[in-house]
């Protein structure tokens, strides 16, 4: 089962300079936070939705921070959007610090860069293999974006229309 935990994103994510240019959108994920949605224990194969993605967007990459470690005997997650294997596989909920990007063979900004037609959400999947269920720490998740839907044209000058 998924558990949102988008809210307080942003689910339009404009360009801010008015220019179609790559931009971050980040957001830390709560363990805590994740039990409170779930009602029970964090278990292995639970999706939480992290960060959503509009449509038409480029997901250039993903990567993610452990700021306070998971307390769990065996904990690690996989970064991916739509359920496919894009980002981070096995990432180490208890050891802090960043998760080694690409850890599935991609980096930002690489052969991993994923087209998104139609609104979605990039998810952090579960792997609990240990006695002790993840139910504290934190992870910030950064995903590297690009506007689609209005790429500007070249504007028209006075010496085009001469």
């Amino acid at each position: 089962m998924a558990y949102d935990l988008t809210n307080g994103s942003n689910t339009n994510h404009m360009s801010r300079t008015g220019a179609n240019v790559p931009y971050t959108v980040e957001k830390v994920v709560s363990m805590a936070d994740a039990v409170a949605l779930k009602g029970s224990s964090l278990a292995n194969a639970d999706v939480l939705e992290v960060i959503p993605v509009p449509a038409n967007t480029l997901l250039h990459g993903a990567v993610a921070y452990v700021e306070d470690v998971v307390l769990s005997t065996g904990a690690t997650f996989d970064l991916d959007v739509a359920g496919g294997d894009d980002f981070i596989d096995g990432g180490d909920l208890t050891t802090a610090g960043w998760v080694a990007a690409g850890s599935n063979g991609l980096l930002p900004f690489g052969a991993n860069s994923v087209i998104i037609t139609s609104a979605d959400t990039i998810d952090m999947t579960l792997a609990v293999t240990g006695s002790v269920a993840p139910d504290t720490g934190t992870v910030r998740v950064v995903a590297y974006m690009s506007d689609l839907a209005e790429i500007p044209g070249p504007a028209e000058v006075s010496r085009d229309l001469a």
